[in-house]
C-alpha cells in the first residue's frame, strides 16, 4: 500500500474554510478526508456539520467504572475478606472507606481518559502535514487525496474558492 497523497490550502479565516468545504464537497470529497488545522475552535455550521466524533467519553467512562469497582473492593471488600475483629470496633467505618473509593474511582477516571487521548491523538495511521504557522493563527485544510481521485482536481477545486495551495517542502515531519 502506496503512502497517502495530501494537499494542503491555506485559508482565509472562517469564510475561508467555509467555502473551501463547499468547493471539495462538490469536487466529490467525503468529510472524513478532509482535516481543518486551526489555533481556535471552529463552529459548527462553518464546518458544515458536526466535529468527528471521538470515543474519549467512552474511555472516561470505563475507567470510572473500573475505579469505582476497585475503590470498593479495596476498601469494604477486604474488611470482609479479612475480619479483624477488635472488642467494641465496628467492622465498617465509614468516611475512610469513601476516602479509598473517592480516590480509586478518580485514578481510574484520570488514567483512562489520558490512555483514551493518547489512543485517539497519537496512535492515528496516517501521518498528516502539519505546519509551524498555525500557531500564529494561520488556518489550513488538508485533504488526503482518495485513490480514485485525481489530485489536480482537488487543487483546483481549492483554488477556485480562493485556496492558496501550499507546497510540500513547507510540511514539518
Amino acid at each position: 500500500m502506496s503512502d497517502p497523497t495530501f494537499v494542503t490550502a491555506r485559508v482565509a479565516g472562517e469564510r475561508g474554510v467555509a467555502d473551501a468545504l463547499q468547493g471539495l464537497r462538490q469536487a466529490g470529497l467525503s468529510r472524513e478526508s478532509i482535516e481543518i488545522l486551526s489555533n481556535v475552535p471552529l463552529p459548527e455550521p462553518v464546518l458544515g456539520g458536526p466535529m468527528k466524533s471521538t470515543k474519549l467519553p467512552v474511555w472516561t467512562g470505563a475507567g470510572l467504572l473500573i475505579g469505582l469497582g476497585l475503590g470498593v473492593f479495596f476498601s469494604i471488600g477486604t474488611l470482609f475478606l479479612y475480619p479483624v475483629l477488635v472488642g467494641g470496633q465496628p467492622i465498617r467505618f465509614a468516611p475512610p472507606n469513601l476516602v479509598i473509593v473517592y480516590e480509586l474511582t478518580m485514578f481510574g477516571i484520570i488514567v483512562s481518559t489520558v490512555s483514551g487521548f493518547i489512543s485517539e491523538t497519537r496512535l492515528r495511521p496516517a501521518a498528516r502535514p502539519y505546519w509551524r504557522d498555525v500557531s500564529l493563527g494561520a488556518v489550513y485544510v488538508v485533504v488526503e487525496v482518495p485513490p480514485d481521485l485525481v489530485e489536480a482536481r482537488v487543487r483546483r477545486a481549492l483554488e477556485e474558492h480562493g485556496a492558496e495551495v501550499v507546497e510540500a517542502e513547507e510540511v514539518l515531519p
